[in-house]
């Protein structure tokens, strides 16, 4: 909560900020299709939510008509809680399909335990006689917060160490260095209530540093919208194939990868292993993914199911497998009319080079080499 007109005024900043970004993010999503934007599109509807609630309770709390001590002055932090656990299952879905175990159930615990003990608190007009630093449901959050930042520079970090191409090394970092000023500032809150006692002042420019925060997110954001598909993994091949089977596009991602030959023989392995998953189990889910050892391959269909598209890596995240059907949908709205009348010719589809650039648009051109 603010505590002065001039964190007051630096909350509405940070306000109209984020709108811009979820102006932007919103604008993506229904002109291009993005589907990973959604995961933006709720945690910054959320932040601006909190950021609505934070500034709309300032002066009644400022003017007396809501006790600065009451619980109920802290409500505005439940929308900020739920967009660092979205955050979380965010960063979870970068690297995996599935988040881990262990972190999602302490995550999970942080959350609920911090919404359990403000209801609680709210309800019974318990600890109204303390600041906020020492209520309990602050502390959950307060180390959510750190948790969830901590993991986030972690994350980025090893892209740093890992990633293969310069831009997305170099836009990682500038993630790694907003989260990571981001988690000092939050560990920092986690023992407020010592550090305000030593320095009053400090509890003044809590919003400094996360405003820093968001204008890196900001730049970054806008900057590289399709770094939602933060990639920090090694794609080797792109391949697309009719409902026929027939390979209609093959690109090798990386000058120094060996060639993978015998393209069209993929084709019939997927459909060799989807009619015996569907004869012996019955299962009639798509097949989405085969793992070789240390390499995977995505299986991915448009919605009309006339194109597939199959993705040879090193990865089966969420992520990854949100930005294969966005390029397979991206391919199908630009070759629809070509597929219908198809007659053989494959050097029809030899623009959707132009659709990998576009779709991850971090990989230097020279290492696209059509098959």
């Amino acid at each position: 909560m603010a505590a002065t007109l001039t964190e007051f005024y630096i909350k509405i900043g940070q306000t109209i900020i984020i709108l811009i970004i979820l102006s932007y993010f919103l604008f993506r999503r229904y002109h291009d299709r993005i589907t990973g934007f959604n995961w933006f599109i709720s945690l910054f509807s959320l932040i601006v939510l909190q950021s609505l609630i934070e500034i709309a309770i300032f002066f009644p709390t400022q003017n007396g008509k809501i006790d600065s001590n009451s619980t109920l002055q802290e409500i505005h932090m439940i929308p900020s809680g739920l967009a660092l656990f979205g955050l979380f299952l965010y960063l979870e879905y970068i690297r995996n399909e599935k988040p881990n175990t262990f972190l999602l159930g302490f995550a999970s615990v942080l959350l609920g335990g911090y919404i359990a003990v403000y209801i609680i608190e709210l309800s019974f007009g318990l600890e109204t006689h303390l600041n906020p630093e020492y209520r309990t449901s602050r502390v959950f959050l307060n180390i959510l917060q750190a948790f969830v930042l901590a993991e986030a520079f972690y994350v980025f970090i090893q892209d740093v160490r890992k990633v293969e191409y310069k831009k997305l090394r170099r836009i990682s970092l500038m993630m790694a260095i907003a989260f990571g000023i981001g988690f000092v500032f939050a560990t920092l809150k986690i023992f407020e209530r010592w550090t305000i006692q030593l320095n009053p002042r400090l509890q003044f420019y809590g919003a400094i540093p996360f405003s820093i925060t968001f204008g890196i997110l900001a730049i970054a954001f806008i900057a590289n919208p399709f770094y939602v598909y933060l990639l920090p993994t090694k794609i080797n091949k792109i391949l697309i194939f009719n409902d026929a089977g027939i390979l209609l596009y093959s690109v090798r991602i990386g000058a120094e990868e060996p060639e993978l030959s015998q393209d069209t023989l993929f084709s019939g392995i997927i459909t060799a292993l989807r009619s015996l998953i569907s004869e012996t189990t019955g299962a009639k889910t798509d097949l989405r993914k085969i793992s070789f050892r240390d390499k995977k391959l995505l299986v991915v269909e448009n919605k009309e199911r006339t194109v597939s598209t199959i993705i040879v890596c090193d990865s089966d995240s969420l992520i990854l497998q949100t930005a294969a059907r966005h390029f397979t949908e991206r391919f199908y709205d630009r070759f629809s009319q070509v597929l219908e009348k198809f007659d053989g010719a494959v050097s029809k589809f030899r623009e959707t080079s132009d659709i990998v650039r576009r779709v991850f648009p971090f990989v230097p051109p020279e290492e696209l080499i059509e098959d």
